[in-house]
């Protein structure tokens, strides 16, 4: 299960509207991005895993 951080919800609320804001009102568009940027934040989280991954295994050996 997943753990969110809670926010005061005048905060999240002001973060959705500038999101639609910014596509115009279009739920369905706002989040496509918000998964594209989703999406791009996990590929470098696994690139970064990877390299951290291969330098503790490379300090390892030495």
């Amino acid at each position: 299960m997943m753990h969110v951080m809670r926010r005061p919800g005048g905060i999240v609320r002001e973060e959705a509207a500038e999101i639609l804001a910014l596509h115009n009102g279009n739920a369905l568009e706002a989040l496509r991005t918000l998964i594209a940027e989703r999406d791009a934040v996990e590929e470098r989280l696994a690139v970064a895993t990877l390299i951290m991954r291969r330098q503790w295994e490379a300090d390892d050996q030495r």
